[in-house]
């Protein structure tokens, strides 16, 4: 499906240098627009807003070097309006706003070239996520019967498939289980399988999470080298955790990078009737840091 993106504004503090930003934009063919000079009677705040409403998308930048309230000032009138909004944010620890962090949010500089086209194209091919009404506490999730189907067949099917079907069938999956955004990479792409962006996951693995999935892992040993290929998958796209999923392997993977995930597929999908990916991705990452299994 083509991205209903056209348009885009930057909010960033004065000084950035938004080189690799601006022109990756342009060579996606997404037109940047600015606020107008104001008159001498002109309102800034006023042409800001217009600006703001002529977007399809609001990127917000933040550095380390300078703190601005007018960039958070233009993200609540981008929420306000709607909008959907990225945020940059320095890839070390910095303390986000609450009110930031409900934005899709990607922890690297807006100088890392790698990092920002993979941001953007995972964001240009990815559906709008429905928007849940603020206010509202999520409801534990039920399956629709035709997504109860599908899993059951999913189960059925994860044995035979070859790798690609396995992609295409952990990738239908998680969009018939709910995912808020999930993407996936083009053969020949050196980038993991599947990234998959959530705002319940935004305050504990970041965004995107990426998905590596491998259909076989006889040795503890290719285990390691999936979970480090994972791990630099993730620190190119500017991200925190990664999440490997696979059919076989050994009982337990204890050489992983400590910012992988692992799961069988099999045990992913049947988790999956009574929770959402974001329970199960949480409840992995919580037994990860307090140091209960994987």
């Amino acid at each position: 499906m083509a991205s209903q993106i056209r348009t885009c504004f930057v909010t960033a503090p004065a000084g950035s240098e938004l080189k690799v930003l601006i022109d990756a934009l342009h060579r996606r063919g997404l037109k940047v627009v600015e606020p107008r000079l104001p008159s001498s009677e002109g309102d800034l705040e006023h042409e800001t807003a217009e600006a703001l409403r002529a977007a399809d998308l609001v990127i917000g930048v933040l550095t380390r070097e300078r703190r601005s309230e007018w960039i958070l000032f233009e993200l609540g009138q981008a929420w306000a309006l709607g909008k959907r909004i990225l945020l940059f944010a320095p890839p070390t620890s910095i303390y986000l706003p609450t009110t930031l962090r409900r934005f899709m949010t990607v922890r690297t500089s807006v100088s890392n070239v790698e990092a920002v086209n993979f941001a953007l194209d995972q964001l240009l091919a990815s559906p709008e996520p429905v928007k849940v009404s603020e206010g509202k506490t999520r409801q534990k999730r039920h399956l629709a019967e035709g997504s109860r189907n599908y899993l059951r067949y999913s189960l059925e099917a994860v044995g035979t498939a070859d790798p690609r079907e396995l992609e295409m069938l952990v990738a239908e999956t998680l969009r018939q289980s709910g995912v808020d955004v999930l993407s996936e990479s083009r053969p020949g792409d050196e980038r993991a399988d599947l990234a998959v962006w959530s705002d319940e996951l935004q305050p504990f693995v970041g965004n995107p999470i990426l998905v590596e999935i491998k259909s076989n892992l006889q040795t503890r040993e290719a285990a390691s080298r999936a979970g480090k290929q994972l791990a630099s998958y993730v620190a190119a796209a500017g991200g925190l955790w990664g999440l490997l999923l696979y059919t076989k392997g050994p009982d337990e993977l204890k050489s992983l990078p400590p910012n992988v995930l692992a799961l069988p597929i099999e045990r992913l999908f049947e988790r999956l009737k009574e929770e959402t990916f974001d329970d199960v991705v949480r409840d992995l990452r919580n037994r990860r840091v307090h140091g209960v299994g994987l």
